[in-house]
């Protein structure tokens, strides 16, 4: 919004004033003092020092324009960082004037727009992959991280689980489905199961009833 000046009256009737708390002098919404300036400007309905209107966030003297949300007074860059488009990587504000890159529904900074694995910034033109919690990874990562999961799947004995086995683990995850370490070491040693393949029960049975609820 443009800084409303707006004349004080002159100096002399301020000093031929009686009462120095007199209401016919507007008191500033910063430092809470009575105005006396030739000029004042008004922001929200509200009075204020030209020194003494400054970004809540920066503190930098706001001269001709500023921007208002509920009680707070900002400059441009401030107000949106606060309440602008938030970038989906760092999550801060996006100014209206910087140049940005988008994935879909998201948006990000230049400087964020990069591969979370090998962290280099990414170009028009490259090939890339949006994950779920909208971090993004070069295909090259992508491409290599698959690989490395395909080979250690590979080399994994598959683990099979006895019907007694099982139902231990079912009556284990009726009582909760996900417990705590010490439980999981107990489950162990009464199936004769390795922990991890205790827990990666649970998560699969976990997700399979979240999938179910669906």
């Amino acid at each position: 919004m443009l800084l409303e000046r707006v004349r004080a009256g002159s100096e002399k009737a301020a000093e031929l004033c009686p009462f120095p708390r007199s209401p016919e002098i507007p008191l500033c919404a910063g430092c809470n003092q009575h105005i006396v300036d030739r000029f004042i400007l008004k922001v929200l309905d509200r009075h204020w020092h030209s020194k003494c209107l400054k970004c809540s966030d920066c503190q930098t003297q706001l001269a001709e324009k500023c921007f208002s949300r509920g009680d707070g007074v900002y400059c441009k860059e401030d107000f949106f960082k606060r309440f602008g488009t938030k970038c989906a990587a760092c999550q801060q504000g996006i100014p209206p004037t910087q140049v940005v890159r988008r994935a879909q529904d998201f948006v990000y900074h230049l400087h964020c727009f990069a591969c979370i694995v090998c962290k280099r910034q990414l170009a028009t033109g490259d090939e890339f992959y949006l994950m779920e919690d909208s971090r993004l990874v070069c295909k090259a990562d992508y491409e290599t991280a698959k690989q490395r999961e395909a080979e250690s799947t590979a080399k994994r004995p598959r683990t099979t689980i006895t019907a007694k086995q099982l139902e231990t683990l079912k009556n284990a995850y009726n009582n909760s489905p996900k417990p705590a370490r010490h439980v999981r070491e107990q489950l162990s040693s009464e199936t004769g199961l390795d922990m991890r393949v205790v827990q990666v029960w649970f998560q699969n049975r976990r997700a399979k009833e979240k999938r179910l609820k669906k």
